[in-house]
Order: C-alpha cells, then sequence, then structure tokens
C-alpha cells in the first residue's frame, strides 16, 4: 500500500524532465536536497549541465542529461542512464513543456503549432510513462510519479486553446494511470501550475527560426478582445522580488518555490497539487453546467 502521510521515505533515483530552469529545477533541487540522485534533463544540454552542477556544488548528487522528450529512444535511454548511475527510479516528474506566444484564437493557431504543442506536452509525457513505469513496478518501496498539467486545463482561457488541450490531454491520462497505479504501490499526482515567472514564454526559442517566425507573427488574441477582454497572465515581463506563495489565483510567483508545494503534495500522496489558490467560481460553475446537462 502507498503511505499516505508524512515525509515519505524514496531512495534510489530521482527524473526531472524540463528541469534546466524554472518549475523542473526547483522540483529537482528539492528532490536532490531529499537524498536522491537527481537527473536533471532538459532538451537544452546547457541548461541541464548548469542545474546538475548547481546540485552537485551544494553537496547533493545529480548529473544533467540532454534529453528531447519527443524521442522515445533518447528517454529510453535516459531511463537506463539514470538507473546506471544512482539505481531504481523512485520519483518520475514529467514536467518539460512549451508553449505558444503571442496568445492566439484556435483558428488562427496552424496545425503545425498544435502538432508542436501536443508532441512536447503530451507525448512527452506519455513517453516518460512508457520508459519509466515497468521498471517502477518491478521496483519496491516508495514511488510516485508528478505529471506537470497547468490550470489551463481545468479553466477556460481563450486565445490558449493548443496548450489548454495538451495539458487537458495530460490530466486525463494522469487521471486514468493513477487509477491503474494505485493498487501496484505507486503514487500519481497531476501539478497544475498558476501564474509562475519562467522561461516557458520564450519556448519558440527551442524551434527552428523558419517555424518559430512563422508563429510568432500570428495575429494575436488581443486584436480580437482588447487588452481589457484577455485574461491570459503574461510572466515574461514580470521583474522585480516575486512572493514564494500567492495569496489570489492570478498572483505571479517565483518558481524556486515550486519544489517545495511539489513535495508536500508527494509526501501527502495528493492527487493535484496546485501552486496557487484555486479559482473555486469557475470550478463551482463548471461543476453545475456538468451536473446540468444531465439527460432529462
Amino acid at each position: 500500500m502507498v503511505n499516505t502521510t508524512g515525509r515519505r521515505g524514496f531512495r534510489g533515483a530521482a527524473v526531472v524532465t524540463g528541469a534546466g530552469s524554472g518549475i523542473g529545477r526547483s522540483i529537482a533541487m528539492a528532490l536532490a536536497a531529499r537524498g536522491l540522485g537527481v537527473v536533471v534533463a532538459d532538451v537544452e544540454d546547457d541548461a541541464a549541465d548548469a542545474v546538475a552542477k548547481e546540485i552537485v556544488e551544494s553537496g547533493h548528487r545529480a548529473i544533467g542529461l540532454g534529453v528531447d522528450v519527443r524521442d522515445r529512444d533518447a528517454v529510453e535511454a535516459m531511463a537506463d542512464r539514470a538507473e546506471n548511475e544512482f539505481g531504481p527510479v523512485s520519483v518520475l516528474v514529467n514536467n518539460a513543456g512549451v508553449t505558444l506566444r503571442p496568445f492566439r484564437a484556435s483558428w488562427d493557431t496552424s496545425d503545425q503549432d498544435f502538432r508542436w504543442i501536443m508532441d512536447v506536452n503530451f507525448w512527452g509525457v506519455v513517453n516518460g510513462h512508457m520508459a519509466f513505469v515497468r521498471r517502477m513496478l518491478n521496483g519496491s518501496g516508495e514511488r510516485h510519479i508528478v505529471n506537470t498539467a497547468s490550470t489551463a486545463a481545468i479553466h477556460p482561457f481563450a486565445g490558449h486553446s493548443a496548450y489548454s488541450a495538451s495539458k487537458g490531454a495530460v490530466d486525463a491520462f494522469s487521471v486514468a494511470v493513477r487509477a491503474e497505479l494505485q493498487t501496484q504501490g505507486i503514487g500519481v499526482s497531476v501539478l497544475y501550475p498558476g501564474p509562475i515567472k519562467t522561461r516557458i514564454t520564450s519556448s519558440a526559442r527551442l524551434r527552428p527560426e523558419s517555424e518559430a517566425t512563422e508563429s510568432t507573427s500570428v495575429k494575436p488574441w488581443s486584436d480580437y478582445v482588447g487588452t481589457s477582454g484577455n485574461n491570459l497572465v503574461e510572466t515574461a515581463d514580470v521583474g522585480g522580488r516575486l512572493p514564494n506563495r500567492a495569496s489570489m489565483p492570478y498572483e505571479i510567483i517565483d518558481s524556486d518555490a515550486v519544489g517545495e508545494i511539489v513535495l508536500d503534495g508527494i509526501d501527502n500522496h495528493r492527487p493535484y497539487i496546485l501552486t496557487h489558490p484555486p479559482h473555486e467560481d469557475l470550478i463551482e460553475l463548471r461543476r453545475n453546467e456538468l451536473i446540468d446537462g444531465r439527460p432529462r
């Protein structure tokens, strides 16, 4: 049975994708401080190496790997490397993700953009799942998986359809695999980040120049609704000191705070981990609309 209370006794390896900065870096640092050997994986090799070096210099264990989560073979090779370096993997965090800027209408979003977003955000999670879960099933002791979705998966975000779709897929996938794994001693949590200062808003840097130019030249959503009608929060332009905890759903927080939030969620075996207070009114509205959709 899975331990449901208190500080959990993980051992061996932890793997965090998208860990070269932001949320992934914070989670990797927190897991390393817990005593796990951490594989810091990121599509940007230098960023992965820099975070791994930071962890090692703090007295903990880590290696950096350049991994494109869209590549199943590369993810499988990462699983082999993790076991060879640190032993069986007890914590897997499928965190790598990208987004589109500017925000845009669904009808102005290209097929290429939709496929890129889904390949990284959803198939990256599936590839991680397939590479690690069979190994984890053969393991013992505490084991846990965290898949990073977004509040965009549970709240309406006009102008953010491709990203919302990818994170909604992560959400539904995670709920299903939790039901499968709960009798196998493996916990599964979904992480729903709210507004956090990270590098995800510059995701276009990860695409070939021609694709990035075409994607960033699209008509912005604000052209349809104006700035006052746009409920999307842009974190890229936020400067200054940011809080570690949000008191409101739209408050932007520092990514360094997320690691401890995630560890607390894992320790308490929470199926859902939120970085911000939820939009209770929107959740209640959707609940009521779902109930109202019953057959009459």
